[in-house]
């Protein structure tokens, strides 16, 4: 039931241009990140590499970006080569990638919705402990777990979100529509706020936080405060960060 992104790739590159996806998605996310400036980043689901580019031109010295998807990691292999940034993109599964190689930042953009049950989130949690520099955070947009909103509420905004229940590892359908009116659909998996967070401090994790998403004040000036009601009170997407413990003095 997984989705094949080698089959959608292009479409789900485009739906990136929507304006939920750059006046909340992609403003609450690098919000989160912060300054980027001399960083080392990892990009874990990175797509076509969308955020991976955005990385490295906010700054950061050194950015990885790993996809499971064949069609996107050639995506990113193409504006690479038309537009060089240094960036190495690997084809891997990130629940399972080891690149043996540490990073002040790992990243992702809706990689944890993919766990179908506690066991796959807790092995997501440790492959990005490992991962992370002693002191380093790990930042992520995800899709949320306590939204309760129709499908249909988010139809406003290009797309629709549908929960078949929030039992573990339910599934929890997102339809991406185009002008035209055709749509593409991802599959994601519930599993509750509460077993992240338990899972992120097992792997050992501190500053475990969520985060709203936000409107950008672009966003705001462009379409004003009421279109954007409905996105923020339903909240379907969320923010997420944790940092891994600087290593103790003897």
């Amino acid at each position: 039931m997984s989705t094949n992104y080698d089959l959608i790739a292009e479409e789900y590159k485009a739906s990136k241009m929507m304006p939920w996806r750059v006046h909340c998605e992609s403003y609450t996310f690098f919000r989160l990140t912060g300054d980027l400036l001399g960083l080392s980043a990892l990009d874990l689901a990175c797509g076509e590499g969308f955020y991976t580019r955005q990385l490295r031109l906010r700054g950061a010295t050194r950015a990885v970006g790993v996809d499971i998807s064949a069609g996107m990691i050639l995506l990113a292999n193409d504006s690479e080569s038309r537009n060089p940034l240094g960036i190495d993109y690997h084809v891997a599964d990130a629940f399972n990638v080891d690149l043996d190689e540490t990073f002040d930042i790992v990243t992702a953009s809706y990689f944890l919705n993919y766990a179908e049950n506690r066991a796959q989130m807790k092995l997501a949690a440790k492959n990005i402990f490992k991962h992370l520099k002693p002191g380093g955070r790990f930042v992520t947009i995800n899709s949320n777990p306590d939204y309760r909103c129709s499908a249909p509420a988010m139809r406003p905004y290009g797309f629709t979100r549908e929960n078949e229940s929030v039992d573990e590892g339910a599934v929890i359908t997102y339809s991406f529509y185009s002008a035209d009116g055709s749509s593409i659909d991802v599959t994601n998996y519930h599993i509750d706020s509460d077993v992240h967070v338990e899972c992120f401090r097992e792997a050992g994790f501190e500053d475990i936080a969520w985060h709203p998403i936000e409107v950008s004040p672009v966003g705001l000036e462009g379409y004003g405060d009421t279109f954007w009601r409905t996105l923020i009170d339903c909240r379907p997407v969320i923010g997420f960060s944790c940092r891994k413990p600087h290593l103790r003095e003897s």
